[in-house]
């Protein structure tokens, strides 16, 4: 297991590991230049998923798993976040969906 900053990755590599899986931190990627709503200047910028498992042994879904680890000083209510994105809200200076962008868009 490599050693890590972020605790929350630490964790999740330890139980992807005890399921036997192989794991990978900070994975580079960018939306799908293909995707029709790629749009050059806006989607650039590197993401990365946090953690991806990898199980050889395993079919379907569970054969790949990514992992985004988020955490607020002042905990996490799903329900909040997700009232701030569907009202299209400012929260911690930008707005709320690019907090959680690989959830709210698909490309």
């Amino acid at each position: 297991m490599a050693t890590k900053d972020d605790i929350l990755e630490q964790i999740v590599e330890v139980c992807f590991v005890h399921k036997g899986y192989f794991v990978q931190h900070n994975i580079k990627f960018l939306p799908r230049k293909d995707h029709p709503e790629f749009v050059k200047n806006q989607d650039s910028n590197h993401s990365d998923i946090d953690v991806l498992g990898f199980h050889s042994k395993l079919d379907g879904l569970e054969r790949v798993t990514a992992v985004s680890c988020k955490s607020w000083q002042s905990g996490f209510n799903p329900a909040s976040e997700l009232a701030a994105i569907l009202n299209d809200r400012t929260v911690r200076g930008r707005k709320a969906w690019k907090s959680l962008s690989e959830l709210c868009v698909p490309k």
